[in-house]
């Protein structure tokens, strides 16, 4: 069974106002914790999934970058593209590049959850999903065409027609804190500070 990593870091940031993947938090650009969390887990290949205008910007050296052609489609269409230019892959383990607390223990129970009855492993906090950190695999390709074919571009929409594992997490677990905003950034560093 071949299992992938994917950072999807080709986002617009819109509401960052720059590049957020390159914040420094706790020395180091934002988007390197999803990264080591996929790199201690023996996933390969590991893909950072941008564009050709952020790539530069990366000093990565054991990853497979895959260069989106077109720009700013959403996590969906970025998944898509991920799945079919890598079709020896089973399973993609996907991260978001601004989730300062994601670790590599995330990603291995996360890993511990796949079985065959499955299409997705999601984590759950309550009601809320967080399908930007998750497992896909790669024979649901063929719904995510279906999907987006209908317009839609919402990973919910996708996930409505899979088989999903949903794993619980406590609500007050950190794990999937992300930054959209400079609010964001400023509020965890002052709680880290604490």
């Amino acid at each position: 069974m071949n299992m992938a990593g994917v950072v999807l870091a080709g986002g617009q940031s819109s509401r960052f106002g720059r590049p957020k993947m390159f914040e420094i938090f706790e020395e180091e650009p934002l988007y390197k914790k999803s990264l080591k969390a996929l790199q201690g887990n023996s996933l390969h290949p590991i893909i950072i999934a941008t564009n050709a205008e952020l790539q530069p910007n990366f000093a990565e050296e054991n990853v497979v970058f895959h260069i989106e052609t077109t720009l700013h489609q959403g996590p969906l269409v970025a998944l898509q593209n991920v799945m079919q230019h890598f079709p020896d892959v089973d399973w993609f383990v996907v991260l978001a590049s601004d989730m300062p607390f994601i670790d590599a223990d995330f990603i291995r129970k996360m890993l511990n959850q796949i079985d065959d009855r499955y299409e997705a492993i999601v984590p759950k906090q309550n009601s809320k999903i967080q399908p930007l950190a998750a497992i896909y695999r790669r024979r649901t390709l063929p719904i995510l065409d279906s999907v987006i074919q209908q317009h839609k571009r919402s990973m919910k929409d996708f996930l409505k027609e899979l088989k999903v594992c949903y794993v619980k997490f406590d609500e007050e677990c950190q794990t999937f804190a992300n930054i959209n905003t400079q609010q964001d950034l400023l509020e965890i560093l002052k709680k880290e500070k604490k």
